[in-house]
Formats: C-alpha cells, sequence, structure tokens
C-alpha cells in the first residue's frame, strides 16, 4: 500500500523561523548560514512573496524573495536597504529543500508560486546568486549568468563563498522548475 503525503505551499509565517533554520543548516556550509534575525526581516519586508512547503505539515522547504532593484546584489546575513517604489527585479533570496524532502517536487511547487506572483507585479526579471554547485540547477531553468561583472559585484559575490554565480532571467521566459 503506498502513502500517500499531504503536500502543501503556504506563505511563510514567523513561527516557522525554527524550521528554516534547521533546514537552512542541513542544506548550506556554516558560512552560508543566515541568523533568524535577517531570515525573519527578509519576510517582513516582503511577505507576500515568501513561502514554506510542508509534507504532511511539517515545513520541508522554503523559498525567500524580495522586490530588488539595481545592479549589485544584496548582502549575505545583513538586513536589506528599504523597498524602493521602483523595483524591477524579482530577487530570489533563498530556495532550500530538506534533504530527507528532495525528489518531492517541492522546488518546483515554490518556484510555480513565486513566478505567479512575480507575473502580477511590475518586474521584467528575476535574479538570484547561486552557491555550492547550484548554478547547473538554475541553468536548467532559464536562468543566465549576469556578465561582466564589476568589481563590486564580484567583491559582495566572493562573500557568499567559492563556487557562486549571480544569474538573471526575463521574468517572461523563466521556466517552470522541472521536477
Amino acid at each position: 500500500m503506498k502513502i500517500k503525503h499531504t503536500t502543501r505551499i503556504r506563505h511563510l509565517s514567523p513561527s516557522d523561523i525554527p524550521a528554516i533554520m534547521e533546514i537552512q543548516s542541513a542544506c548550506y556550509p556554516a558560512e552560508l548560514l543566515e541568523d533568524a534575525t535577517h531570515l525573519l526581516a527578509k519576510h517582513q519586508q516582503s511577505p507576500a512573496s515568501c513561502w514554506v512547503a510542508t509534507i504532511q505539515e511539517e515545513v520541508s522547504a522554503y523559498l525567500l524573495t524580495h522586490p530588488w532593484s539595481g545592479d549589485t546584489p544584496p548582502d549575505l546575513n545583513a538586513p536589506l536597504p528599504p523597498a524602493s517604489a521602483h523595483c524591477n527585479i524579482h530577487f530570489i533570496h533563498d530556495l532550500a529543500v530538506h534533504p530527507k524532502a528532495q525528489g518531492a517536487g517541492l522546488a518546483r511547487l515554490l518556484m510555480d508560486s513565486a513566478l505567479s506572483w512575480s507575473q502580477q507585479q511590475p518586474f521584467t526579471h528575476l535574479r538570484l546568486i547561486a552557491v555550492a554547485g547550484a548554478k547547473y540547477f538554475w541553468l536548467k531553468q532559464g536562468f543566465t549568468p549576469i556578465e561582466p561583472l564589476d568589481n563590486k559585484i564580484i567583491n559582495k559575490l566572493n562573500r557568499y563563498g567559492p563556487d557562486t554565480h549571480y544569474l538573471e532571467a526575463s521574468l517572461y521566459s523563466a521556466h517552470k522548475i522541472s521536477p
């Protein structure tokens, strides 16, 4: 008999931060971990664009995104500046799926929510910083490297560790995440 798992996507709640911290710790090396205060602040800046995926009501994945403007990406583990009224970028800050839930399609479901929300906003592009080998995952989703990069951007990316890439996709050409 096959057991049916109940999967649900919902907006992130501040009470989800402990589970997000656990997922983050399971997915990233220590130097890429963000503290709870900064994660909560990102959620508070754009609560309509932050989601969690649950399996059997347990938070198993999360997606933090926010409006952004300008060429330089946000700092790691730092507060965001106040949102500009002229943001044209939907910045994918962090997508993480707990290792025990990988393969369940949660990344696809979360990104479908983000793309749907993006298309209702005045955004033209999606941007993200791919870390720790995630570049190829994002390239398969229609993202391409942002080039050339000036020294300010290169220095900021270096703070995210080795194998870090600044990527973007046109909002209207981004693929839905493949299963």
